[in-house]
């Protein structure tokens, strides 16, 4: 699973700069810390998209057929001669070429592009970053009992030109096509007037762009330490936390028409139909949004020592998360525009123990973490959007340090964790858009590649069914204004037997459904699931019907984690020591997102990691071998699902494969 196929070289870029600087200040038995810091940061990255190579084969018919309707003599070739022009210049068996990541929208219609002789896809991530903060502490050293700590902090950052693209020969292709066919229709208007030009939809390819994002934060905080007794200490904080952020951003996709020959989509004089914000009347070109959070948490510790040797604590803190705002998506699904602040209560006990006169030591701690609207992330239309859930996590840790012998010591570690969704929280699952029911059909959107499902309120199979093909018959014959006739969209049809898909499925559009809802489906039935989105009432589910997650387990926790470790010293005659080390490590089973199920698990893993030492005198110096993940294990520690545009293909991470290499160190 290491290995992967690809037809474009992947490119990295950063520049980083950060300057820090911290004076101290000793008041007599205080002492006061400054600390500054500022923090310079670029990146730009460039990787092969689906990491495959493509077979331009399944392209052979479509770009015939386009080469000829571009020709010398074709009634069409004014707007069908710039996509040729455009992605296959030496014609249907010649090169072909992708957009450029590039920021004026016009991509290979302006002359910005890649050819080569396959299909390319692939994406690009790019940001630059500036932040500085400035943090005082004072700390108290007082002979008795009390001390206390007091502090401030300041944080401005602001990160700009934050783009994210994916680009596809496909896309180049429908943008083209789907403008100039837009120009084509407007010919049939009575009023010449009316005719549009020669056009693309701009941009052809996925941008989300985030022109501006800032973030200016203070908080304010304290804590004292009261020692009650010589063997109860008291620990008690709180903190005060503000934090502002500002977002300018926009998503674009096949969005709006581009004359040819543009050098800037966003100068298109149909730009206008662009809207970037539609929470809000009218259309912008970008999606304004400011959010502000503040919150009062803390933490109270309480110490007691058995004797020199044992110690008991307890404690609970309340910890906090500013929350955010999410990027606008296109095309456009209900998701949340912000997400709210993360709230922790978590509660702790355990004891800290040396036995045998330290030749062994043990910790052992039991915990309980409520969460409320904990911030999880899922993608959605090739973006990463932010929920909030309620959900509990309790677990235990323990760890020991056994030394046998002066040059013998082994090392063991244990950790159970167990998580669950607590609350009722309805998502659509994007690996089953249809929820698992049957009264329900999964659509493949012909216009942006998107799913959605259309589901019966009443159970009614041949209902719902009986709905999408009408309304893909009225969109074929062209009785759907915005949609042109001829779309050749076929009934729902089965999923094949073993998928494990119960619904059916057809390609239609899912805007086109959703505004039907109300007249044309009464006559199936009835469609509707009861939702309301922005107060609408909607009759598609645009990232599947919702399901309730209440019970699941938190995605990236595993059930429980194991390691071990063995040294032994061996004291040469001159000296110096070697000391040869493994250690053992194994991760329990765990999930790749909320959904849960067979599909998103990630089996346990383990890796053995070894490693030998020799060391000089007085420890002078030391040279070392080593080696990692000895088996080279190439077990999948994490996955993620892409969009449903990109065919809903897993992402899946490894461990490191086997390493080995040699260091050394000198102390002077």
């Amino acid at each position: 699973v290491r290995q992967v196929r690809t037809d474009f070289t992947p490119e990295y870029f950063t520049d980083e700069q950060q300057y820090q600087a911290r004076l101290e200040q000793d008041l007599g038995s205080m002492k006061l810390q400054v600390t500054g810091l500022y923090q310079k940061t670029r990146v730009d990255s460039r990787q092969d998209y689906n990491l495959n190579v493509a077979d331009r084969s399944g392209y052979a018919t479509a770009l015939n057929t386009l080469a000829a309707l571009g020709g010398t003599g074709s009634p069409i070739a004014p707007y069908i001669a710039p996509i040729v022009s455009a992605i296959i210049p030496g014609g249907p068996n010649g090169q072909l070429c992708v957009s450029e990541t590039e920021p004026t929208g016009v991509g290979s219609f302006g002359g910005l592009k890649r050819c080569s002789n396959v299909t390319s896809e692939f994406d690009r991530s790019n940001a630059k970053n500036r932040s500085w903060s400035g943090e005082a502490i004072l700390t108290s050293d007082f002979n008795g009992p009390f001390n206390f700590l007091l502090g401030g902090i300041y944080v401005d950052s602001k990160t700009t030109d934050g783009d994210y693209y994916v680009n596809a020969f496909g896309i180049d292709y429908v943008s083209g096509i789907l403008g100039s066919f837009t120009g084509l229709g407007s010919l049939a208007n009575a009023n010449a007037a009316d005719d549009l030009p020669p056009a693309f939809l701009g941009t052809p390819y996925f941008r989300n762009n985030a022109l501006s994002n800032t973030l200016k934060s203070y908080g304010v905080f304290g804590e004292a330490y009261y020692e009650i007794s010589d063997k109860l200490k008291l620990t008690a904080g709180i903190r005060y936390n503000s934090d502002k952020k500002v977002s300018v951003a926009r998503s674009t996709l096949a969005s709006f028409l581009v004359p040819y020959g543009s050098t800037s989509a966003f100068s298109s004089p149909f730009v206008g139909a662009f809207d970037a914000d539609p929470g809000r009347p009218g259309n912008q070109l970008t999606q304004n949004r400011t959010v502000k959070f503040s919150e009062w948490t803390g933490r109270a510790v309480l110490d007691y020592k058995i004797t020199e040797d044992n110690l008991l604590y307890a404690s609970y803190s309340r910890g906090y998360k500013s929350g955010g705002i999410n990027p606008p998506l296109q095309p456009i699904f209900a998701v949340p525009e912000t997400f709210d602040p993360e709230f922790i209560d978590s509660f702790e006990i355990g004891s800290k123990n040396t036995f045998m006169d330290g030749k062994f030591r043990f910790n052992l701690t039991a915990f309980y973490y409520k969460y409320k609207q904990l911030q999880l992330s899922r993608i959605v239309a090739r973006t990463s959007v932010n929920d909030n859930v309620d959900a509990d996590i309790y677990g235990l840790e323990a760890e020991a340090i056994i030394a046998p012998s002066r040059s013998m010591l082994i090392n063991m570690g244990f950790s159970y964790l167990h998580t669950k969704v607590s609350q009722d929280k309805f998502l659509g699952n994007p690996r089953d858009p249809s929820g698992g029911r049957t009264d329900a059909v999964i659509i493949k959107d012909i216009t942006n590649g998107s799913n959605c499902a259309v589901a019966s309120s009443s159970g009614n199979i041949a209902g719902v069914n009986g709905y999408v093909n009408q309304v893909n018959a009225l969109i074929n014959a062209g009785a759907i204004p915005g949609l042109q006739a001829g779309a050749g969209l076929q009934p729902t049809t089965a999923f094949p037997s073993d998928s494990g898909v119960t619904a059916r499925g057809a390609y239609s559009v899912c805007a086109a459904l959703n505004a039907l809802g109300g007249t044309v489906g009464p006559a199936f039935g009835g469609i509707q699931i009861a939702e309301l989105v922005n107060g609408v009432n909607q009759y598609t589910f645009n990232a599947g019907v919702p399901v309730n997650i209440k019970g699941n387990k938190l995605p990236q926790a595993p059930n429980y984690k194991f390691s071990i470790g063995v040294q032994h010293t061996s004291e040469l005659s001159n000296g110096m020591t070697i000391v040869p080390r493994i250690d053992l490590t194994y991760t329990g089973d765990s999930f790749g997102n909320i959904f849960n199920g067979r599909v998103n698990k990630v089996e346990g893993y383990s890796q053995i990691n070894g490693q030998i030492q020799l060391n000089g005198v007085d420890d002078r110096w030391f040279a070392r071998a080593f080696i990692q993940n000895l088996t080279n294990n190439n077990a999948t520690t994490g996955l993620y699902v892409t969009d449903q545009s990109s065919g809903l293909f897993t992402n899946i991470f490894t461990l490191e494969p086997r390493r080995y290499g040699i260091s050394a160190g000198i102390k002077f």
